[in-house]
């Protein structure tokens, strides 16, 4: 199908959405779909039972089934790398070696985390590991970790995986040190048993705590935690994201009769409702504040009394987390580097609300300089070109050079059914063509062929209920995928509903 007004065709796919957003809208007015499994946390479930928590092991056979038959991730070479060691673990192929950390990869650092955590399990279960660090170096680290918790920053989770890792390597820590890593382990814990509602963190600290404190309440809240949170096909999923994905489909649909009319009153309620002291918002309602989901729900709420308030104190704790070069990191850990769309979207919220340039004029600058002249920006969090082209190319403003050019070049790369993969070459998907057109609408008008082919194959691609397939590559954590199915539909109506509304005019000239 390619022919009709491809205005009209927005407008009627996006009320579709629309039907599939009513059924799913939870009472309290928040999406909160939970995410497809993964080998991640699923391979790790097993291999805790069995190497540290026999408790465990009754409940892990389905999970597993799973992962025998899973796929690795394979567009990342941390992933792939991790994914390929788990799931060889758990079919018993790689019990006398850990993984292979040799890969540049793992001293980039983004991703030295996971260098850390898996060199640490690996050698918790006395297996040596290629390109690995020294026991008593990661011991020193982790211990590090838990000392300086409080003035780095670090979130929740991520103090409860560096006390867990401390006390699951043992050996030549203190009683004192001992004291203080099961201290702060129990600290984080928060009151639904978990550790910062992360799986990953809340399985390594089940396995500490089975070490050290085998009969503690927060030992049996924990277990009560993971074993409660199961999905019914017993594969265990990374936490829901409930105020990101909220937000997402906010600011999405910003202008859409359909969802103005009868859904957005209860999702702005639930986004105002969870704003935390700090003036920020986290990804889901429950752990603490961080800057990407902040700039996205100042970009969500529409303009009310309540709405600038709220957009007041955000403003304040982004002031607060913007470093000495005026740039923002997602987390407020001080080793986090900045983040192209994290940065992006806090230039946008606070210029949405009314900040002074003085705010995030450096933003804008050092956004600039990220272009890549052959290949664009590239994001943190989404495994998405285009993604990355919106979001930075809004914060510069479509007028500018840099922007102008992230278009021509998704114009270049598009794929000959008319839609966008997420990567240069990849099959079209509905998100990445979603955030193709919600860039390239403000250079071309909706009968532009260009236009008009995306918005038919988005409508092609659109399932009977309204939803859009994924999967969309979120990065959580870094560079692990994972597959939310609210942000696929939010990212396809993101460039859906600019085409279906006013005319923009004058349009920019791309060129």
């Amino acid at each position: 199908m390619h022919g009709g007004d491809p205005r009209e065709a927005a407008r009627c796919a996006l009320n579709r959405a629309c039907e599939h957003l009513a059924r799913t809208q939870a009472a309290d007015g928040a999406w909160r779909l939970p995410p497809a499994p993964r080998i991640l946390e699923n391979a790790l479930a097993c291999l805790i039972a069995e190497a540290f928590v026999p408790e465990l092991l009754p409940h892990v056979a389905a999970a597993r089934h799973w992962v025998l038959d899973a796929a690795v991730q394979r567009h990342h070479e941390v992933p792939r790398v991790l994914d390929s060691w788990l799931q060889a673990w758990v079919s018993g192929r790689a019990r006398e070696a850990g993984p292979d950390l040799t890969h540049a990869a793992f001293s980039e650092p983004v991703f030295a985390p996971r260098r850390l955590t898996f060199c640490a399990l690996a050698l918790a279960l006395d297996t040596p590991v290629q390109g690995g660090l020294p026991r008593e170096h990661l011991q020193a680290r982790m211990l590090e970790l838990v000392r300086t918790r409080h003035v780095s920053r670090l979130k929740t989770w991520s103090v409860a995986e560096a006390a867990a890792l401390f006390l699951l390597l043992g050996g030549t820590g203190s009683p004192e040190d001992t004291a203080l890593a099961l201290d702060a382990l129990c600290e984080a814990q928060l009151p639904s048993g978990s550790f910062g509602e992360h799986q990953v963190a809340t399985f390594l600290a089940l396995a500490a705590l089975r070490r050290q404190a085998p009969g503690s309440a927060p030992f049996a809240r924990a277990l009560d935690f993971l074993l409660r949170t199961r999905a019914e096909d017993g594969t265990w999923r990374f936490s829901h994201a409930d105020v990101w994905d909220t937000a997402l489909l906010c600011r999405a649909l910003e202008g859409h009769e359909r969802f103005g009319a009868t859904l957005r009153d209860g999702a702005e309620a639930f986004l105002l409702r969870h704003q935390k002291r700090d003036g920020g918002w986290p990804y889901r309602n429950d752990v603490e504040s961080d800057t990407d989901t902040t700039g996205m729900v100042m970009l969500a709420l529409s303009p009310g009394a309540a709405s600038l308030d709220a957009s007041r104190a955000a403003a304040g704790y982004l002031s607060r987390m913007r470093t000495e070069a005026g740039l923002w990191r997602t987390w407020q850990y001080r080793e986090d580097p900045p983040a192209e769309e994290v940065v992006a979207h806090a230039v946008l919220g606070l210029r949405r609300w009314g900040a002074d340039g003085d705010a995030w004029l450096p933003g804008t600058q050092w956004l600039a300089t990220r272009l890549h002249e052959d290949t664009g920006w590239c994001a943190h969090w989404y495994n998405m070109q285009s993604y990355a082209a919106h979001e930075i190319g809004m914060a510069l403003g479509p007028a500018h050079p840099a922007t102008r050019h992230a278009a021509r070049l998704l114009v270049a790369r598009r794929n000959a059914d008319g839609g966008w993969g997420p990567t240069a070459g990849a099959a079209s998907s509905a998100a990445a063509t979603g955030m193709s057109l919600a860039l390239l609408g403000h250079y071309l008008p909706a009968e532009h062929p260009v236009i008009s082919r995306a918005v038919h194959l988005l409508v092609e691609l659109q399932q009977p209920d309204g939803a859009w397939p994924g999967p969309v590559e979120m990065f959580v954590p870094r560079p692990f995928a994972i597959d939310y199915p609210m942000q696929a539909l939010a990212l396809a109506a993101h460039g859906l509903a600019l085409v279906a509304g006013p005319p923009r005019a004058p349009l920019i000239p791309l060129e």
